[in-house]
């Protein structure tokens, strides 16, 4: 029997049930599933110009061919809709075991359609789809809700059943919410799709169910073998160690002894105080324990516990992108506090990485005098305090809920808000790692490192792609990291697709190489599918995704900030550097690269990749 992606739709509304089957060898071969498939089943059914929090909105809950079937961390999947951040299509991934339980619950996707009449949370076993009052879970953070989940389904293990939630911040529709998962330690963060969830009224979903995911296999016998072979080679090898022993924290004092950690709303690249909560540091005094998503070789998440102000907490899931966002971008050199922020972000089910830049350009906004309230660098006690506001919409909460990019037209100042696209930027300063210049300004859903993180092949040498092995100067300005950051947003939209961890992907000669993924798929789906093939995929799923942009028109045009442009880093490796140079002669070259004129694919493109029904956006 053929494979088909099963695909539940749920109109809450009428609260009825439609399932869709949808073609292997055609809808999926070409884009994949997760990441892919929200970009084009988005551009097909979301009517253009709808509001983001309006009921004609759609949530995409979306796997991969490849999650739960394969043990290389596997247990991945992509939320998709047009975010109430950014005003058009974003995506975003959750790690943690809700994507391998949601396929074993039957569906291998779910689409959330209209809103519901009263706050529920949906339950999902075998198929089965229930309703469930959630009046008496509305206003409850993320973490609580979740546990009340699991006691009424009487399902208390991570290993047995997965749940999904918002906390407060999704329910007062903060345009950056987060939905959580796996007892608040993983996000799909960026973009607001916690505020979607909670424009619709679902405060939570619960999945279990014991269907076997290798069943449909083309070749299971093969597919086991590559995936025992892989998965033993990552967890045995060394390149995995600095992960495992440090998560991604171990990046603070790397990113920072270039000159690349934003600082203060990236004023500076450097914090010289920023070891102080590094990851060696953090290991050392805050780790409570180490912990891996479901089927991971590496298990990178790490858990701390940290007390401020009197207020303990011990279930606090840190990554470098929060410790700079609530940190350096702060002035918050304070570890105990940068945690309590960070777990205040994950119960309140607030992006981290906009918090932080929320509250950056909101002090930068202070400090000029512009915005009505005082804030200094470094004051945690009254960060903490915003970021509670932030949750509720109370008093100056419900302005800065609106974002860093509304703060600063509101308050006329473009230089305060550092992202693209209505996002802000993560934790490297394109001034300091020049392939970033290009990769952020290009970036899909906005200020993001996820579609291309050039870094690797600034920071040491990566086994893949057009360069193996070959290590640039982060200060460099040359065409190459151009070349790579086209490959790379190529390569990871299909890689997004699938859906895997990135750091599969990261652990030097350990890792999940571009070969083998096609031959993981040719032994699930039974495809004759080629390294080249995968490539275009991915280029067919970014244009997807720049196509909803033009439809909208909105973002099309791609920029950088006026602070990163113009101004130069004042000291440290890369004082002086601006971004202009490298960012007017870069873009030239990457819409040549690309097919493009001015940001926009061609009906060329459009016909190289398949994608001629699209020709009337153009």
């Amino acid at each position: 029997m053929p494979l088909k992606y099963s695909l539940l739709r749920i109109d809450l509304r009428s609260r009825s049930l439609r399932v869709e089957y949808i073609d292997y060898d055609s809808i999926i071969r070409r884009f994949l599933g997760g990441r892919g498939l929200g970009a084009y089943l988005a551009l097909k059914e979301l009517p253009k110009g709808i509001d983001p929090l309006g009921p004609e909105n759609r949530l995409y809950m979306l796997t991969g061919p490849l999650t739960g079937a394969v043990p290389i961390a596997s247990s991945r999947m992509t939320f998709a809709a047009k975010s109430p951040l950014t005003d058009s299509y974003t995506h975003s991934k959750m790690a943690g075991n809700f994507a391998y339980w949601l396929r074993k619950s039957g569906y291998d996707g779910v689409v959330l359609e209209g809103k519901s009449d009263e706050p529920i949370y949906i339950s999902i076993i075998n198929g089965n789809v229930e309703f469930h009052d959630a009046r008496h879970l509305w206003g409850k953070d993320a973490l609580e809700t979740e546990l009340m989940i699991r006691r009424e389904m009487k399902c208390l293990g991570e290993n047995e059943c997965g749940v999904i939630t918002i906390g407060p911040a999704g329910e007062n529709l903060v345009r950056f919410a987060s939905i959580m998962g796996s007892f608040t330690q993983r996000a799909a963060g960026r973009g607001g799709l916690g505020a979607v969830m909670g424009s619709k009224l679902i405060k939570g979903m619960f999945v279990k169910g014991n269907r076997d995911l290798l069943a449909g296999a083309f070749d299971r016998k093969r597919l086991l073998e590559l995936g025992v072979k892989i998965s033993g080679r990552i967890a045995k090898g060394s390149g995995k160690d600095p992960l495992h022993k440090y998560g991604t924290s171990v990046l603070v004092n790397i990113i920072n002894s270039v000159g690349a950690l934003p600082t203060r709303n990236f004023e500076t690249g450097v914090m010289p105080t920023a070891e102080k909560f590094s990851g060696e540091v953090l290991a050392e005094k805050f780790l409570v324990k180490r912990h891996g998503c479901a089927l991971c070789p590496i298990a990178c998440t790490k858990i701390g516990k940290a007390s401020w102000d009197g207020k303990s907490s011990s279930n606090i899931k840190y990554e470098y992108e929060s410790l700079f966002a609530l940190g350096s971008n702060l002035g918050v050199d304070e570890p105990s506090a940068i945690l309590t922020m960070i777990d205040m972000c994950n119960r309140y089910g607030l992006d981290t990485i906009t918090t932080g830049n929320t509250l950056a350009t909101a002090t930068e906004l202070s400090q000029k005098g512009k915005l009505p309230i005082k804030l200094s660098w470094g004051d945690a006690d009254t960060y903490i305090k915003l970021i509670e506001d932030i949750a509720y919409r109370r008093d100056i909460g419900n302005e800065l809920a609106e974002g860093a990019y509304h703060l600063s037209v509101k308050y006329n100042d473009p230089e305060s808000f550092v992202g693209t696209r209505g996002q802000g930027f993560p934790a490297y300063d394109p001034r300091a790692l020049k392939g970033f210049v290009i990769a952020y300004a290009t970036a899909n859903r906005g200020g993001d490192h996820n579609e291309a993180w050039p870094a690797m092949i600034e920071l040491g040498p990566y086994p893949f792609g057009p360069y193996p092995n070959k290590v640039f100067d982060p200060l460099a300005e040359v065409e190459e990291k151009i070349v790579f950051t086209v490959w790379e947003q190529n390569y990871y939209a299909a890689y997004d697709s699938l859906v895997l961890c990135n750091f599969v992907d990261q652990v030097g000669d350990d890792s999940l190489k571009p070969e083998e993924i096609v031959d993981l798929l040719n032994a699930y789906a039974g495809w004759d599918l080629t390294y080249d093939e995968l490539i275009t995929i991915g280029e067919r799923i970014f244009n997807t995704e720049r196509l909803f942009h033009v439809r909208e028109g909105k973002w099309v045009r791609d920029e950088l900030p006026p602070k990163v442009l113009k101004k130069a880093l004042p000291d440290g490796p890369a004082k002086g550097h601006t971004a202009e140079r490298f960012f007017e002669w870069g873009i030239k070259r990457y819409y040549e690269l690309r097919g493009w004129v001015d940001g926009k694919p061609t009906r060329d493109v459009l016909k190289k990749l398949g994608l001629e029904e699209f020709n009337y956006l153009l």
